[in-house]
């Protein structure tokens, strides 16, 4: 069995470096594939790692560890992906863009997007849903009305992730 080598800076961002430049060159110049240019990077750190005395098994053991810690974060993704997709086809979005319009006045939108994301991510306790839903449905009403678009995106995520925070 190899002993580990000590990794230095260059060598730990030899992957770094290799991943970029793959992707800048070859999907920015020649439109290869993302999927396999990054397989190539993710083979240029297997051979680093490999180089450096790890061994097959130890490197999936760490990836498993990092994927069961990240896991709850990708199906609160996966969920909320659904919601969003679910309020879209049923045009539950469409709809509160339609009473938006009809109910909000114009100098009143960034402050009334803040207060609904607010109470909306306080009662569902996510402010990734919040965002995709009703934020989206903001940014619609505001887009009707002519209203900065970047101040309303604004009270959206601040409303978001203040309410998110409160539940």
């Amino acid at each position: 069995m190899k002993a580990k080598k000590e990794l230095n800076l260059g060598l730990a961002l030899l992957p770094i470096v290799a991943m970029l430049t793959l992707l800048v060159i070859g999907y920015g110049q020649y439109k290869l594939p993302i999927e396999a240019l990054l397989l190539v990077s993710a083979a240029v750190a297997t051979a680093v790692a490999y180089w450096q005395g790890y061994r097959w098994v130890e490197v999936m053991d760490a990836i498993v560890t990092k994927l069961a810690k990240a896991m709850p974060v990708i199906l609160i993704l996966i969920c909320v992906g659904g919601m969003i997709g679910a309020w879209m086809l049923s045009g539950t979005i469409p709809y509160m863009v339609y009473w938006g319009l009809k109910l909000i006045s114009p100098q009143y939108i960034v402050i009334t997007a803040f207060l609904i994301t607010s109470a909306t991510s306080v009662c569902t306790g996510t402010s990734w849903g919040t965002a995709g839903t009703v934020g989206v449905a903001l940014m619609g009403v505001a887009a009707g009305l002519d209203v900065s678009l970047a101040a309303t995106a604004g009270a959206v995520v601040s409303g978001a992730y203040f309410g998110d925070k409160l539940s």
